[in-house]
């Protein structure tokens, strides 16, 4: 018995599996004797203050299938040369082989010419074309769209406001050493740490997320980003309630006036602007977080 012929016997009496590739047929020496197949799930990782982070799933990519071996035989240059015209063309092809079926492009193939064409040990490199993934895309990507736009908006006018009243307490500060009595709740609200600065580092969290969100985005990226929206409703409703309570103060050290004085007024002006600016974000992350609860996603 000829050496190939041994080979198949061997490969027939443990069960190999030939590979296939459009309609090539690898069969003994052909066959490489090992193939790496697999990949990895890219992702993006937001931290957040206090420890917590989120992970976004942006979807699984599978790694090149490259192999080699070796044609021998009548046949040999013939294959060669059809994977060179298959690799040239560009076309997609149906592989199987090694336990798994895949859609590949050949994006490389080389072969060494010997013993007058009979023997050509080759290597061949296929891209895997992904897999269509069943899921709703307009649908989920309208939801994107919208996620993106409210949670956008959100963080937009609380940055304003950070800045805006960032200011009236600059201006004021900067006539005394020592912040005026309606001055320092403010400055502890707006400054490092303070709740307004926290929930604007909060939204620009979210909506940096959101905007990494996409159309195939799995389950998992939805609920981790409506866990967010909760947590930024609920800290939304902190500074409201705080600004809000200010303003009551104000007007009760006021008397008969609707204020006593410059830096009241100021404060008052900055803290009305804070209840604005959350009344409105209550509306844009509440619709947002709602939206996910109603997408069945």
């Amino acid at each position: 018995m000829s050496f190939l012929g041994i080979v198949s016997s061997i490969e027939s009496a443990l069960g190999i599996q030939n590979f296939t590739l459009g309609s090539i047929v690898f069969q003994d020496t052909e066959v490489p004797s090992e193939l790496f197949w697999g990949g990895y799930q890219a992702t993006e990782i937001f931290r957040q203050v206090g420890g917590a982070k989120v992970i976004v799933l942006n979807g699984y990519y599978d790694q090149p299938l490259t192999w080699n071996g070796i044609f021998r035989g009548s046949l040999a240059l013939q294959k060669a040369r059809t994977l060179d015209a298959m690799a040239r063309s560009g076309n997609a092809y149906s592989f199987s082989g090694g336990g798994i079926t895949r859609k590949v492009v050949i994006t490389a193939f080389q072969a060494s010419y010997t013993n007058c064409g009979t023997v050509i040990p080759y290597k061949i490199f296929c891209e895997v074309i992904p897999q269509v993934v069943s899921v709703s895309t307009s649908t989920v990507s309208s939801l994107v769209g919208l996620l993106n736009s409210d949670i956008a908006s959100a963080f937009s006018t609380t940055t304003g406001i950070l800045a805006d009243t960032s200011s009236y307490v600059d201006y004021l500060t900067s006539f005394s050493s020592s912040y005026a009595g309606q001055i320092t709740p403010l400055a502890n609200l707006v400054g490092a740490g303070g709740e307004v600065s926290f929930l604007n580092s909060k939204l620009s969290g979210l909506s940096t997320q959101a905007g990494a969100l996409s159309s195939l985005s799995s389950n998992l990226d939805f609920s981790n980003l409506q866990s967010g929206l909760s947590s930024s409703i609920d800290l939304n409703s902190s500074v409201f309630n705080a600004s809000n309570t200010e303003i009551s103060s104000i007007a009760s050290n006021s008397g008969d006036n609707l204020v006593s004085g410059a830096s009241a007024l100021m404060a008052a002006t900055a803290h009305s602007g804070i209840l604005a600016t959350t009344s409105l974000n209550n509306s844009y992350l509440t619709r947002a977080s709602d939206n996910i609860s109603l997408s069945n996603t």
